[in-house]
């Protein structure tokens, strides 16, 4: 019988796809060690736990793909919700740096968007029809 997949982890697409978004954080000897780690990835070798340890050894790296990957949890002690009901994020949708325009697109359904790891700032989701939507 398969495993059923947590959805709280994240799928080996997202590591790789974060991965391919956060090269820029690293150092260039991890860059290019990153690159061909992701080139392996491709024709199907599992490098996955290899690509987290490369992207761990730069702190911005391993920060910033920490908010990429896992939701913060929650905490709720002493604390009401706003009012309204909670939305989850919807899969395949795009968000984009107002400052500087990278772009993350979310994978899979409520999964956490991250800021921007070059400046920080909190992405703006792109709806269908708007100007320069085709970047992913």
């Amino acid at each position: 019988m398969p495993q059923k997949h947590d959805p709280s982890t994240p799928s080996t697409a997202e590591i790789l796809y974060a991965a391919r978004r956060a090269a820029s954080l690293l150092p260039e000897k991890e860059q290019e060690t990153l690159k061909t780690l992701l080139l392996r990835a491709r024709r199907g070798d599992k490098v996955t736990v290899h690509i987290l340890n490369v992207l761990s050894k730069s702190p911005s790296a391993q920060g910033w793909l920490q908010h990429a990957l896992y939701a913060p949890p929650l905490n709720t002690r002493g604390y009401e919700g706003l009012p309204g009901d909670p939305v989850e994020i919807p899969a395949r949708s795009l968000w984009r740096c107002p400052k500087c325009g990278f772009t993350w697109r979310v994978l899979r359904k409520g999964r956490p968007v991250p800021p921007c790891p070059r400046d920080g700032s909190m992405l703006e989701r792109v709806f269908a029809g708007e100007a320069g939507n085709d970047v992913g």
